[in-house]
């Protein structure tokens, strides 16, 4: 005859006070939200950058032979690469920001790519041929363009932001590079549109280097900012 097994009384006891402590912790803690999907969260990004772009235009004005201007591939290609190179960002920023949602490294290289391409695109298509590049000199030069990047940019950055802070980023400094990239590409493309300006000194040193130091700040800002989740 087989013996059956028994469970000891303090046994049982301590799983039904364990039971009733899960149960009632289960019943204390608030609903959790749903976390917005990456797609959804670009999608808002998008149009939150329509609007900010078109309301710095409607302030700055579009350069007025912007038609003629954007009737040639060359000045498409620059500002068609920017924009696509601060949604790329802006997608790679808030995959970042949720746990789970990184994408490949196929991507990454694609999106380093067009990030590459936004600075020689000006050299192969708009560098007067023979003629020295003051870097310096340019920058000085167009140091209104500059500070016009920054201003269009710093909203972008802070709406992206206050998105991004609201998720779990476990790499924060990557999301605030990438917030970066993204935020600042837009003041570029709003800037390119306004100014009339299209040769390579100019473009780079006025229009692209402004938004490559801030990232510098926005990765240390977003080390922090993304973060305090963690608290």
């Amino acid at each position: 005859m087989k013996r059956k097994a028994t469970v000891p009384m303090r046994s049982k006891g301590m799983a039904h006070v364990h039971g009733q402590l899960v149960d009632r912790i289960v019943s204390d803690a608030p609903p959790v939200k749903p976390v917005t999907s990456v797609f959804n969260q670009w999608l808002l990004w998008l149009i939150l950058s329509a609007v900010v772009m078109g309301l710095w235009l409607w302030n700055l004005h579009i350069q007025a032979n912007a038609g003629q201007v954007l009737s040639h591939m060359p000045p498409r290609a620059f500002l068609l690469t920017a924009y696509l190179g601060a949604a790329l960002a802006a997608w790679e920023a808030i995959s970042s920001s949720l746990p789970g949602r990184q994408m490949g490294k196929g991507y990454l290289v694609f999106s380093l790519l067009v990030m590459l391409a936004i600075l020689c695109i000006p050299f192969l298509l708009f560098y007067p041929a023979g003629q020295s590049y003051d870097v310096w000199g340019s920058f000085i030069g167009g140091i209104e363009c500059a500070q016009h990047v920054v201003l269009v940019g710093v909203l972008p950055w802070v709406l992206l932001g206050w998105r991004l802070s609201r998720n779990a980023s476990f790499r924060p400094s990557w999301t605030g590079a990438w917030s970066g990239v993204s935020a600042f590409l837009l003041g570029t493309v709003t800037v390119q549109l306004h100014c009339p300006g299209w040769d390579a000194r100019h473009m780079v040193s006025a229009h692209l280097l402004p938004a490559v130091f801030l990232i510098f700040f926005t990765t240390f800002i977003g080390s922090f900012w993304f973060a305090r989740w963690r608290k």
